[in-house]
């Protein structure tokens, strides 16, 4: 009997923890449970003007990847709506939305990495955005996420050679800003900043319990146009340098635990070549933040097939029929991969409804969640229209390649 009572709580103990997190499950209408130690989160934050994806790796250690900020108006375009809400500026939503995920006693963010320099992944310049006078910059994107909620190091493609590496950002303003920002808080709030490091395997290391998952790490596979691949540096625009923008020379980085694959790779695509290398030097994923919001030029049917991923989150700030371009959706979809879009205009749905149809969901913050030991994984969809963050879809369990 005792024999018995033994197996039926060893099996009621394996369904409650595949089933769920902290002994919850996931449930639609509901809040999303929060993170479990074992498992790896990756939230993709909907504001609809810009981008920043929050990773909370198995150990608890967090990694964010961008802060995009910015108010006006598209010259030819106009903006999808704002989320939450029109008075909730994005910074404060992206610091709202980490903080109610951090694990459970963390009071700041591990690590903060900028993929690029440009308004939706660092933040503009807006009038209205107040300055602070200490430091001589603006709170924008990066700076404004940092004081609402410290990241303890900074890491961008390009720190200690600004000049050299010729970034172009999209504001020579916001440049400067970025840059007395890391100088002031190094020198008065201890904040540690780092290159980029093309190949390195450690430089977003887990900090609370590294030995206990060995089967998890994070590759940096590419940046300014360079291509880590089998062990080298391969130039990704060797014989056109001259073509290489700022897009293009974003940080991609792949993330491996277990089975599981993901890449996310800023806003490459601006040269299919280019793409098609660092998909070849990646190769087979799960997921993928899609390259430069699934504009034309990027996602190419060559290096979806290469990737063959079976999750892929495209964000949008736009009401644009080409970013994300549905073009695109049919041979995406017929390699058997999902599509979630943070964010559609209510203008294309309606216009275009069977190609929209093709997504799994067209707004919300899109959350992948891979279980312990990297076998399987879910996607969710949050209702972005407050700070509830109650589930509207679940997908899943998939199973890892």
């Amino acid at each position: 009997m005792r024999r018995i009572v033994s197996i039926v709580l060893l099996s009621l103990a394996v369904v409650l923890f595949t089933a769920g997190y902290n002994g919850k499950k996931a449930r639609v209408g509901q809040t999303l449970p929060a993170w479990s130690e074992g498992y790896f989160d990756i939230h993709t934050i909907s504001t609809g003007r810009g981008e920043c994806l929050l990773l909370i790796m198995p150990d608890g250690t967090t990694l964010v990847v961008d802060a995009g900020e910015f108010s006006r108006e598209g010259k030819k375009h106009k903006n999808v709506l704002q989320r939450p809400n029109v008075n909730t500026r994005p910074t404060k939503a992206f610091a709202d939305y980490i903080r109610h995920f951090l694990p459970e006693g963390k009071s700041a963010v591990d690590y903060f990495n900028l993929s690029h320099f440009h308004m939706d992944h660092m933040g503009n310049l807006e009038p209205e955005y107040e300055h602070f006078a200490e430091g001589n910059y603006t709170l924008t994107g990066v700076m404004a996420l940092y004081h609402h909620l410290p990241f303890l190091e900074i890491n961008d493609r390009a720190y200690g050679a600004y000049d050299s590496l010729k970034v172009k950002a999209m504001s020579v303003g916001v440049m400067e800003h970025y840059k007395r920002f890391i100088d002031y808080n190094i020198s008065k709030k201890g904040l540690k900043a780092t290159r980029f490091e093309l190949g390195a395997v450690n430089q977003f290391a887990m900090k609370s319990n590294p030995q206990k998952y060995p089967n998890f790490r994070i590759e940096n596979i590419c940046s300014n146009g360079y291509i880590w691949d089998k062990g080298k540096v391969v130039d990704g625009y060797e014989g056109v340098r001259n073509k290489i923008r700022e897009n293009a020379a974003s940080c991609g980085f792949v993330v491996r635990y277990g089975k599981f694959d993901f890449l996310t790779a800023g806003d490459i695509g601006d040269y299919h070549d280019y793409e098609i290398k660092v998909a070849k030097a990646v190769g087979e994923i799960d997921a993928v933040k899609a390259h430069h919001h699934l504009s034309p030029h990027s996602m190419c049917q060559q290096s979806m097939e290469i990737l063959r991923p079976k999750t892929l989150v495209a964000t949008s700030f736009y009401v644009r029929e080409i970013q994300p371009d549905k073009s695109k959706f049919r041979y995406i979809t017929d390699l058997d991969c999902d599509i979630y879009c943070t964010s559609v205009g209510e203008s294309l749905l309606k216009q275009y409804p069977a190609e929209y149809a093709l997504c799994k969901a067209t707004s919300g913050h899109i959350v992948i969640r891979v279980a312990p030991k990297g076998n399987k994984y879910w996607v969710y969809t949050l209702d972005d229209s407050n700070s509830e963050y109650r589930v509207t879809r679940i997908d899943g369990p998939f199973k890892c390649k």
